[in-house]
């Protein structure tokens, strides 16, 4: 039990991580490019995320693991199609808000380039909020992976995953009820803490 339970450990904040990158990379540039350029670029872009959210990200991710049941690939796609609006949202209303100051306006006049204006000024911005939502994100990936895997729709036997194995372990609740409580204390553990994490981001 303890080595399925730490296998899946390293199985959902894997995905949880590669899920963020795939999905915040995208996201934070997409949100620049939007507040940047504005008009019809932004119009565009904010439609998009739109449709996106018009869409439960659950579903989404149920639609796509139902086509490929039993692949870490469906759930890794489904999650970053999901978790991308919540970067791209976030990074378009702060870019917006800091584009606007002063200290944009004449670093632009002085003719620098983008990259610095960027980093100079927007990355200070956003970077902390970033950090904030990758958290939720993550949380979001776990809670999301684990519930497919419960209603056999995520990952199949014999993966190490929560999910899976809380699945495994109901017949058996009755004789052995502390079994199965260990990978549901695993899954409390891991989405309370990645919380209380982005709170504590949050207020830094």
């Amino acid at each position: 039990m303890a080595a399925r339970l730490l296998s899946g450990a390293q199985l959902s904040l894997s995905l949880a991580a590669l899920s963020m990158l795939s999905a915040g990379i995208p996201g934070i540039l997409l949100g620049i490019l939007s507040a940047w350029f504005g008009g019809v670029t932004d119009r565009i872009l904010t439609s998009l995320s739109d449709a996106v959210l018009a869409l439960p990200g659950l579903l989404l991710v149920l639609m796509l693991a139902a086509i490929s049941l039993g692949s870490w690939w469906a759930l890794y796609t489904g999650i970053s199609l999901t978790i991308w609006v919540e970067y791209f949202r976030y990074t378009r209303q702060r870019a917006r808000v800091t584009l606007s100051e002063p200290a944009i306006e004449a670093s632009r006049m002085l003719g620098l380039p983008w990259h610095i204006i960027v980093l100079r000024h927007l990355a200070p911005e956003i970077g902390p909020g970033l950090l904030t939502v990758a958290a939720f994100g993550a949380a979001t990936a776990v809670t999301a992976m684990a519930a497919l895997g419960f209603v056999s729709v995520g990952l199949r036997p014999p993966a190490a995953e929560w999910g899976v194995m809380i699945t495994e372990l109901v017949p058996y609740w009755r004789e052995a009820p502390f079994l199965i409580l260990q990978p549901i204390m695993c899954l409390v553990v891991t989405v309370f803490s990645l919380h209380l994490s982005a709170g504590g981001l949050r207020k830094a």
